[in-house]
């Protein structure tokens, strides 16, 4: 058994790449190299400052996370309005609450049927529709064994496709229907008249708070609560109504809906 003194080891603090060692293992290692070389005093950890991008979207170390150049509130702007839209049309979205138009049926409708804010704004949460059964669940038209109506309801403005020409001064039929935001003034952008089809529109009161807009093969029923007037139902008309089962309702629906002629 040999005595004496050991050689003095020495210690080398310059790095050295160790091959096949994982990264995390390296790191503990040399975490414990530099914790005994300082004679058992830990060392400060220096925690990594974060990188960021900056305006050209390159990380950049040592910036704060401010840097970043994010959009900021004061520049935030309205949604764009529709690229396109169909002539006649202005894209004029409500400034604050939509107000009711006028509690003058006539003068509200007209409005109504005008703007795609008072669409949304004054109908009636649920509206209540009333369709031919046959039509809801595809059945044949009038076979006994069926109700002849069914209800449903829905919380969906009512955008409707008639408009009010205030040059002619005529209810008119449109090609499409009103988004949120959109007023129909039947000028295009050259400043020319849109002449759409006048319709067969009439307006039936049904009484002091209740008034009725009958157009072939329905009726839209509106309610005046004590803000404004409200649509609160739509009726469906069943062109089948009142033919014979099972020959006359079938020789009726052979020509679409309509009863041949003499009948």
């Amino acid at each position: 058994m040999r005595t004496g003194t050991a050689p003095p080891v020495s210690i080398s603090t310059a790095p050295r790449t160790l091959r096949g060692t994982p990264a995390s293992l390296v790191f503990v290692m040399t975490a414990a190299c530099l914790t005994a070389c300082s004679g058992g005093r830990a060392l400060p950890a220096v925690e990594p400052k974060p990188a960021v991008a900056d305006s050209s979207g390159i990380p950049v170390q040592g910036q704060p996370p401010s840097a970043t150049h994010a959009p900021s509130d004061s520049t935030a702007t309205a949604p764009a309005p529709p690229r396109r839209m169909m002539p006649g049309r202005v894209y004029a979205p409500t400034q604050g609450e939509v107000s009711c138009p006028s509690l003058n049926f006539e003068e509200f409708l007209q409005a109504f049927f005008n703007s795609g804010d008072l669409q949304a704004r004054f109908t009636a949460r649920p509206v209540v529709y009333k369709v031919p059964y046959h039509d809801y669940h595809n059945t044949e038209p009038g076979d006994p064994a069926h109700p002849q109506w069914e209800h449903y309801e829905s919380d969906r403005p009512m955008n409707d496709r008639f408009r009010y020409d205030r040059q002619r001064k005529a209810y008119v039929s449109d090609s499409s229907r009103l988004l949120p935001g959109q007023h129909w003034t039947g000028i295009d952008a050259d400043g020319k008249h849109v002449r759409r089809p006048v319709t067969e529109l009439t307006l039936r009161q049904a009484s002091d708070e209740q008034w009725q807009v009958v157009t072939p093969g329905r009726i839209t029923t509106f309610t005046r609560r004590p803000d404004c007037w409200y649509a609160t139902g739509d009726w469906t008309l069943d062109p089948f109504e009142g033919c014979n089962w099972p020959h006359e309702c079938r020789a009726w629906r052979e020509y679409e809906g309509h009863a041949p002629e003499g009948e």
